[in-house]
């Protein structure tokens, strides 16, 4: 009957200690493990040897002792982490009984496995961001468990996720949460080893980063900027945190956002910028964008002069009736005011309080020039330049003389003129000069001076004129009286001595008689009397010069003589008379 040597090894169990916030482990009991003819047994468990006379599994079994060693058997624990060995001293060959030659032990081999399995994790596939001992992981993460057992062999890689129950391993981890996870993970080996737990925590971050887009400054309406306005664009990441932020205008070429966005060197028009943050590991925000107008052209200023104006050359004159009309265009805001100065000159103007334009401007009453400074702002406060209109103010109005000419007369606080009289009206202006005198005689119509005139009509005059400038200042109606003397003086004449006869018509004087001559004049008075005998040329009658006639015996000769006559006054108005007669004796 052939003998086997049975060897069962009996396994103990050992409770888990679980580490804080761990989940309950999975209990592992200590235990054999046979593998084809490898016996691997929990370096752990007591030994007891029996043997037996017989394979069936059913006969009697036997326990062995030990007399010499008894204090280490019953049980018996391996010593060795690995391969142990029971032996018998010598081989005896099975079918003769006979020690094997050369002599060889008997070796039962038994592997003793007293380590757990050492298991490591792998973490791939996910960009990485590491901050004061936090790890953060973004898409694509996969956790892999590697298990390595050097003597039974692994049995199995448990994990929980989160504080799940623990799973047996099979392939790598893909499923997390976003935020904080946590994994717990260890090996255990064929015969019960099972490793302490090990953990990992990282941050599982798969959300991008939030931007919004703020303007800073000035805006009008819908999203009008202004120059002067910058853009900010703040950014929130809730895990691992914002890595950068970028920008560009119109879908030009990215720039990292350091801080407000200076607008200004835009052209001015429409644009839009194009912002998007990513964080540390990663994720990317989806492409956000503000459009907005920049308006950088300032309003256009002009002006109109209303009411009295006239341009002379550079030079706009104005009455106190004109007023100045400011008005504005701008492209894109809108005009928000208009504003101006006034004051005496280009030096002067810029100290002058600055008045919101709402209402005609009326320049002020002072003769002279004034400048006018303006400009307008939009909504936007983009300032146009400084303008400027210079007028001259005329307050004045013109000042008419009349001046007669010869002849006239001045007495008895009139003057006298005749209907040769030239009379002239001389207006002055000290601003914007003369456009127009008028006159009117009499009370009647008014007529436009156009040059001298004169007064046909004789007797009392009154002459009214005026004269209008070229803003319309308009003089105050004068007057000019004078008195219109077109009546000559009459003519007067006396003989020295009667008549001695007639002959015809005519009356007959001595040759001793003497004629006398005069002449009155109702108005200013006879001026100067002519005279000519018989053709000869006109003498003055009782001048410095001459002889009066009536001194001279200028009728001598006995004949016919014809005396002419002229008195003039004193506005050389002259009356003529002819005087004939004879000289001789009646019966002549």
């Amino acid at each position: 009957m052939k003998r086997f040597l049975s060897i069962i090894a009996l396994l103990g169990c050992s409770a888990s200690i679980l580490q804080a916030q761990e989940p309950t482990r999975p209990t592992f009991e200590k235990r054999v493990y046979v593998n084809g003819d490898n016996t691997y047994v929990h370096k752990d468990l007591p030994i007891y040897l029996y043997f037996s006379t017989s394979n069936d599994p059913n006969a009697t079994k036997y326990l062995l002792k030990s007399k010499t060693t008894g204090d280490y058997a019953n049980p018996m624990f391996f010593d060795t982490e690995g391969v142990n060995y029971i032996r018998h001293r010598w081989a005896v060959e099975q079918n003769t009984g006979k020690t094997v030659e050369p002599k060889i032990e008997v070796l039962f081999e038994v592997y003793a496995d007293g380590l757990a399995p050492v298991t490591t994790s792998a973490f791939a596939g996910a960009p990485t961001y590491y901050n004061g001992g936090t790890v953060y992981y973004g898409k694509g993460l996969s956790i892999t468990l590697n298990s390595r057992d050097a003597v039974s062999g692994l049995e199995a890689m448990h994990y929980s996720l989160n504080g799940g129950n623990y799973t047996n391993y099979t392939s790598p981890l893909t499923n997390f949460k976003e935020g904080t996870n946590n994994i717990y993970y260890f090996g255990s080996d064929n015969v019960g080893n099972a490793e302490n737990t090990r953990t990992k925590s990282f941050i599982f971050d798969i959300t991008a980063p939030v931007t919004n887009s703020v303007i800073n400054g000035i805006k009008y309406g819908d999203n009008i900027l202004s120059p002067t306005t910058t853009l900010s664009l703040p950014s929130s990441d809730n895990l691992s945190g914002l890595n950068r932020t970028l920008y560009n205008f119109d879908n030009g070429t990215d720039r990292r956002y350091y801080g407000n966005i200076n607008i200004g060197s835009l052209a001015d028009g429409q644009h839009t910028i194009y912002y998007y943050s990513y964080d540390n590991v990663k994720n990317e925000e989806v492409k956000k964008s503000l459009s907005f107008y920049l308006d950088k052209i300032p309003p256009v200023t002009t002006y109109s002069i209303d009411g009295d104006l006239c341009e002379k050359g550079s030079i706009k004159w104005v009455s106190t009736r004109s007023v100045v009309k400011l008005s504005a265009t701008d492209n894109k805001a809108g005009v928000f005011k208009i504003y101006y100065r006034i004051g005496r000159s280009l030096e002067t103007v810029h100290g002058e309080t600055r008045v919101d334009y709402g209402a005609p401007i009326s320049i002020p009453a002072t003769y002279g020039a004034h400048v006018l400074k303006y400009d307008a702002m939009d909504n936007v406060e983009n300032l146009s330049h400084n303008a400027y209109l210079t007028v001259y103010m005329d307050n004045l109005a013109p000042e008419t003389g009349i001046t007669y000419g010869r002849p006239q007369f001045f007495t008895r606080d009139t003057l006298f003129i005749n209907s040769t009289t030239k009379i002239v009206l001389n207006a002055t202006d000290r601003g914007s000069g003369v456009v127009k005198t008028e006159y009117a005689v009499d009370g009647g119509g008014m007529n436009a001076y156009s040059g001298n005139f004169t007064l046909a009509n004789h007797g009392h005059r009154t002459i009214t004129f005026k004269s209008t400038d070229c803003v319309n200042n308009v003089e105050e109606l004068k007057t000019s009286k004078v008195f219109v003397d077109n009546k000559p003086p009459k003519i007067h004449h006396n003989f020295s001595i009667e008549p001695i006869g007639t002959k015809g018509d005519l009356k007959i004087y001595p040759n001793y008689t003497r004629l006398y001559l005069g002449a009155t004049d109702r108005h200013v008075g006879t001026e100067r009397i002519l005279y000519s005998i018989n053709g000869s040329a006109f003498t003055d009658y009782s001048s410095p010069q001459t002889l009066d006639i009536s001194e001279l015996n200028r009728f001598s000769q006995k004949q016919k003589y014809t005396v002419k006559v002229k008195a003039y006054d004193k506005l050389g108005n002259v009356a003529e008379e002819t005087i004939e007669f004879y000289v001789g004796r009646d019966e002549d």
